[in-house]
């Protein structure tokens, strides 16, 4: 007979990294509440409150409930509904509450997830009235070391071209989210009185960098554009990008000017 001791069996931690998405979105919802897989699937409909970001099916939901029941974090038991018929109540575990809770407040590790994983934990928090600005902070802190290279990086290729319009966007975006910058259609007249009286109100429309300079297009209005070439570091310093809103000042000493010969009596 063996008398050594028995060593108790613990099952693993599980973390929030080991949660997709749609099964991690669909637990904090069901730890917020929502009960039944049917009021579960109609938040990611379309027109539901995630669908915006996070779109998935009646069945893709049904399945992440299923994985959640057999990783011990979502419990499920027989109910009546109003009309007499066989319901499933869904309700988390203490464990279930507790990695909820962590992947909600998780930051997403790269770029390409804020589009999808941060926008959906930005919404579910909003939908239980938490104040976001803390885990917007910890969101842009966890993309300092990531953002860092990328703006570094000169390259010209197509891919490091479009990681640094990538990694410029969502810096703007966490700021302006966490409201440390105020969105450029918001910001007030500038209290300066300047000497270049002709002030244009514009937006940008396109931006191409050269080794030291860079050229931006802008539209004044729909028939009226404009181009302005400043250096590449003035651009990162006012974060021009596609969409932004600007006032060009112009100054000058010569003004060309053009007639119709035609219209001449």
């Amino acid at each position: 007979m063996d008398y050594s001791p028995s060593v108790a069996r613990t099952a693993p931690k599980i973390t929030p990294e080991a949660l997709e998405s749609i099964s991690g979105a669909s637990l904090v919802l069901i730890s917020q509440g929502i009960g039944h897989g049917y009021d579960l699937a109609r938040h990611f409909a379309p027109d539901g409150s995630l669908g915006a970001v996070l779109t998935h099916s009646r069945p893709v939901v049904y399945r992440a409930i299923k994985q959640l029941e057999s990783m011990d974090l979502v419990t499920s038991s027989e109910a009546v509904g109003v009309r007499g018929q066989l319901k499933w109540t869904l309700t988390c575990t203490a464990v279930g509450r507790r990695v909820a809770r962590e992947w909600l407040t998780s930051p997403v590790e790269h770029l390409r997830d804020i589009r999808s994983d941060f926008l959906v934990r930005v919404l579910l928090l909003e939908r239980a009235g938490d104040d976001t600005r803390d885990f917007v902070r910890a969101q842009r802190a966890a993309l300092n070391d990531r953002t860092t290279p990328i703006l570094a990086n000169t390259g010209r290729d197509a891919v490091s071209l479009w990681r640094r319009e990538q990694a410029r966007a969502a810096l703007r975006f966490l700021d302006e989210l966490e409201g440390t910058v105020t969105p450029h259609d918001e910001m007030p007249p500038s209290p300066l009185n300047l000497s270049a009286r002709n002030q244009l109100h514009a937006t940008v429309a396109a931006v191409k960098h050269g080794d030291i300079l860079s050229s931006v297009r802008l539209d004044i209005d729909e028939n009226q554009s404009m181009t302005s070439t400043i250096t590449r570091e003035a651009v990162d310093s006012l974060r021009l990008a596609p969409g932004t809103r600007v006032v060009a000042l112009c100054k000058a000493t010569d003004v060309m000017i053009a007639a119709d010969q035609s219209m001449i009596a």
